[in-house]
């Protein structure tokens, strides 16, 4: 069952504040090392919630200086578990680098950074901020990319940023929603978010040629699944659906008929070789992903123009017809 926990460095000693803050942090999401400008007049709060497996910390923090954040070599070294932190900015700002890269997010934005690996984060004087931890496997099956996303700013304009930003606020004010479902949804907008970043750096001409033809070729060998779908194929490629269908509307098709097309075509060729003569008509529909001989009976003739034992027929006797324009 999931809990909430509160803490503040008001009432503590001056001297106390930083070392217990950082040790409250460090309870929360990794360990790291934590440094202020005025560390005798550090003010800050944290509230808690732990959400099934993944929590989310709103953290507010006024004046006094900077806070700077590092989490070293040596302390990923002596981590026994793999998390993911999403920053999610309420108010002010923070610097934020990691691999090599390094963004600066503003209110409605929010970055990804890894907890395997070294980071560092400054925040300026007061912000709000709030930070989710999620398990590095549960992000990877939302958003197979997301490795290579760390330490960039997701735009606050995108859709994925703005339900972020609502479901954070829903979930620090101590919604009714169930846990679970707050989770769900929480991960939902983080997965988004980064699918629908991924996309977009992938949106050149170049490569949207190559990811046209890495999914033609993902369908193709996999025509005999009668479970292949359009979100199969995104999760297995690692891109979202919307951006599939964009990719295929550039063609003047859909990803759909391009699917049932390839299959009536694998079925035409098998239709008209003699090796696979001995084969049946259900078969042969099965074998490349139908799975009702009528529906397929009736797909095979509006496209040819005649039923698949006319065709086979005529085949074997002379030229196949092809397919109708």
């Amino acid at each position: 069952m999931g809990h909430d926990r509160a803490f503040s460095t008001l009432h503590l000693p001056p001297g106390q504040r930083v070392a217990r803050w950082t040790e409250a942090a460090s309870d929360r999401f990794v360990e790291s090392r934590f440094k202020v400008q005025d560390p005798d007049r550090f003010v800050a709060s944290m509230l808690h919630r732990d959400l099934t497996e993944l929590s989310v910390t709103r953290i507010t923090s006024v004046g006094h200086g900077f806070k700077h954040i590092t989490r070293s070599q040596r302390q990923v070294a002596r981590a026994h578990e793999d998390f993911f932190l999403v920053s999610v900015q309420l108010e002010g700002s923070c610097w934020i680098a990691q691999g090599g890269r390094e963004t600066r997010l503003a209110p409605g934005q929010f970055a990804i950074y890894d907890t395997r690996r070294p980071y560092e984060l400054l925040l300026e004087e007061d912000y709000q901020q709030a930070v989710l931890r999620i398990p590095c496997a549960t992000l990877k099956a939302r958003a197979p990319d997301c490795d290579a996303q760390t330490a960039q700013a997701i735009a606050a304009a995108s859709s994925s940023a703005r339900q972020l930003i609502h479901q954070v606020r829903e979930a620090c004010r101590g919604t009714r929603l169930p846990r679970p479902a707050l989770a769900e949804a929480l991960l939902g907008a983080v997965g988004g978010g980064l699918r629908g970043d991924a996309d977009s750096r992938a949106a050149t001409p170049h490569s949207r040629r190559t990811l046209l033809a890495r999914i033609k070729a993902h369908v193709v060998a996999h025509l005999g699944d009668p479970q292949l779908s359009v979100p199969g194929i995104a999760a297995a490629l690692g891109l979202s659906t919307s951006y599939l269908h964009q990719l295929f509307r550039s063609e003047g098709s859909t990803l759909e008929r391009w699917i049932w097309a390839q299959r009536l075509a694998a079925c035409e060729r098998a239709l008209i070789d003699p090796r696979a003569a001995r084969h049946t008509l259900t078969q042969i529909a099965y074998s490349h992903g139908f799975s009702d001989a009528a529906h397929f009976s009736r797909s095979f003739q509006q496209r040819y123009g005649a039923s698949p034992r006319e065709y086979r027929k005529s085949a074997a006797t002379g030229p196949a017809a092809g397919p109708r324009d």
